[in-house]
């Protein structure tokens, strides 16, 4: 029945994707987040940054964590002239580098006690690439700037106190993680795609999709294992943390030199497609704002949910398997170095 039930959700997914303009656009309330401090990776263009700019515009103390400096303080400038909020500040963080996320909780750690609070986190940083890359670390780019990265800075942000008892964490997804295969914890490097590639050589458009999809499909999985265990810490019984697909939005995403932009014929078509199809930025934001601040969004009943369009799906059946979530957990904490307890 699980199964079935994804089925439908998935269906419904691709309908999204070639029929989103025929939905009516979505309007989410906005809330005084006043008060409120915000951290959001991948900040400085799409939706990171429309995201971060409606945090800003509501009030809240906005961080931008973001890999690149000058890109940085353009979207910073621009976020403060749209909203007049000086509350915006810059956080350098690579997520292709455990080292750079390490520095990044220890800068936050010598911050008072008071601005320490983490009320919001959205998760946004991620990549689509079409070549073998190994970060410095040692693994498979796409796996940890899509998976790994979120979890070696959630977890420690949690287990040193710096998040709120009642924040909000969001995980920016794709419905592309229906396409996943069942995740095996012992090959979270995609081996089995990328063996008979050596290191800078392109692959093709399916093990693009493929890789991108897996990665998602880890941060599903990662989100529902990590509001089970949250759940169970009476310190963080009250977080929620959801994951979300923002939908087909009109980015440049297929033009960037990273993704299937090595093929320009590929290219042009893919986002010619998607400018004919696709949503605005704007309506592409809304769900990961809504999770963010709506009231509903964060009761017991819905928390650790995939989410499109504001409203939660059914995931692939697959990710029901406790022992599989629970492998995938351990060895996201090997990778990491970083063991996933919590108090």
């Amino acid at each position: 029945m699980d199964q079935l039930k994804a089925l439908a959700s998935t269906s419904k997914g691709f309908f999204d994707i070639v029929g989103t303009r025929i939905y009516p656009e979505i309007v989410v309330p906005p809330v005084d987040l006043t008060g409120k401090r915000a951290l959001v990776t991948g900040a400085n263009t799409g939706l990171g940054f429309e995201i971060a700019t409606t945090f800003a515009r509501q009030g809240a103390e906005v961080y931008l964590l973001c890999r690149d400096a000058l890109k940085a303080k353009t979207a910073r400038d621009e976020i403060i002239k749209d909203t007049n909020n000086d509350n915006v500040f810059i956080e350098l963080v690579d997520f292709s580098s455990l080292a750079s996320e390490r520095d990044f909780i220890r800068r936050w750690g010598q911050r008072s006690v008071e601005q320490q609070r983490i009320d919001i986190l959205v998760s946004n940083a991620g990549i689509a690439i079409s070549s073998k890359s190994t970060t410095k670390d040692g693994f498979e780019r796409c796996y940890q700037v899509n998976m790994l990265s979120h979890y070696a800075l959630i977890i420690p942000l949690f287990q040193i106190g710096f998040m709120a008892p009642d924040a909000r964490v969001i995980l920016m997804s794709s419905s592309g993680m229906y396409s996943s295969k069942r995740l095996d914890p012992e090959d979270l490097n995609s081996n089995d795609i990328l063996a008979t590639y050596k290191e800078g050589e392109t692959t093709n458009f399916e093990k693009l999709w493929s890789l991108s999809g897996r990665s998602k499909a880890g941060q599903v999985v990662f989100t529902r294992e990590l509001q089970a265990r949250l759940a169970e810490s009476p310190r963080w019984k009250d977080v929620s943390v959801s994951a979300c697909h923002p939908g087909a939005v009109r980015t440049g995403i297929y033009e960037r030199p990273t993704g299937i932009a090595y093929n320009p014929v590929m290219a042009r078509w893919a986002q010619k497609a998607m400018d004919t199809v696709g949503i605005s930025v704007q309506q592409g934001a809304t769900t990961a704002i809504y999770l963010a601040t709506q009231p509903e969004a964060a009761l017991p009943e819905v928390r650790g949910k995939y989410w499109e369009r504001c409203g939660w799906k059914w995931t692939p059946a697959w990710m029901e398997d406790a022992d599989l979530r629970t492998a995938l957990w351990e060895k996201w904490g090997e990778d990491s170095r970083i063991r996933g307890v919590f108090n």
